[in-house]
């Protein structure tokens, strides 16, 4: 049978928010490859300024790559969020924000810019990823003046396993006394690898069991150790002296209860944090423009303006 949109997706709302643009003219639903697709798109805005840049890797004589959206019209030390793409840990690209960068960029207004972290595989697990970010951020701390940015004003943004590596950045960053992030957002983020009761209910949405062994054996690969909280954030349990975030679930996302788990624990740690369940759609819903989408992103920057001290107007 033909994967299509409507049989990986059989709930009211998903079908119509992923395909609303997408559909032919005969009604007929597209396929995955449509919405792969649909997933890359973006319109650049006029006069934004989009391009790719390297700074030093982690490791002696490597490269990280970074992308950057800067909106027409910049001042000089605007503030920066620094994005972080899902993809399962071991596959995504920066291509598949690109809509998003763009989004969050323009409303905001703030410089974005995307992490082309290191993917993992059985050579190279965990904590690479989490070290490429940790880099990027840094690089941004000491050098965000060279692109226009305010060092001192640095949001975190990422979705599914860029919600887990903005999440675990995070905690890094409170753990070794680094500069706070101005706000961290996690988006439909993964970070558990315990079952949960939307896991059991929104199964059939994807192949969990598979991925979740793919999980723990190539990214995780800890080998018979316990599992760090850097690696799976929800098994921190003193979450104190974090800044302000954001967690953005899914009503019919497989992983909805553990990112409610995580915004409970926040509040009763006492950190600044919004919670919001989008209705009838399931993980990674806002990486592609529909109305939707663009209503989280409004609540996005609106919450960026809060805490970077900008005015907040609407959009």
């Amino acid at each position: 049978m033909k994967t299509t949109v409507q049989n990986l997706f059989p709930y009211p709302g998903y079908e119509e928010h992923i395909t609303m643009s997408l559909s032919t003219d005969s009604g007929s639903t597209p396929d995955m490859a449509a919405v792969q697709e649909k997933i890359k798109a973006y319109s650049l805005p006029e006069g934004m300024e989009m391009r790719d840049i390297t700074i030093p890797g982690v490791e002696t004589g490597t490269e990280l790559k970074l992308r950057i959206f800067k909106p027409s019209g910049s001042a000089d030390h605007v503030p920066v969020l620094l994005d972080i793409h899902g993809g399962g840990f071991t596959s995504g690209s920066l291509d598949i924000d690109n809509y998003r960068c763009i989004a969050l960029a323009s409303m905001t207004p703030c410089i974005a810019v995307s992490v082309d972290y290191r993917l993992a595989s059985r050579e190279l697990p965990f904590p690479a990823q989490l070290m490429d970010c940790l880099q990027a951020y840094q690089w941004l701390t000491e050098n965000a003046g060279k692109i226009g940015g305010d060092p001192s004003k640095i949001a975190l943004h990422g979705t599914s396993a860029g919600g887990n590596l903005a999440a675990a950045l995070a905690l890094y960053l409170r753990d070794h006394a680094l500069q706070t992030p101005a706000l961290t957002v996690l988006n439909c983020p993964v970070l558990t690898d315990k079952m949960t009761a939307s896991k059991l209910q929104f199964g059939n949405l994807s192949n969990t069991d598979v991925y979740y062994d793919m999980m723990e054996s190539v990214y995780l690969n800890m080998q018979g150790q316990d599992t760090s909280y850097y690696g799976m954030p929800l098994l921190c349990r003193n979450l104190q002296g974090l800044g302000p975030h954001i967690v953005i679930v899914a009503e019919y996302d497989p992983l909805r209860d553990e990112g409610l788990e995580y915004a409970t624990r926040l509040l009763m740690n006492r950190v600044p944090c919004e919670i919001s369940c989008a209705p009838r759609v399931t993980h990674g819903f806002c990486v592609v423009d529909e109305p939707l989408s663009r209503y989280v992103h409004r609540g996005i920057a609106a919450s960026l303006r809060r805490e970077f001290g900008m005015k907040i107007t609407e959009i």
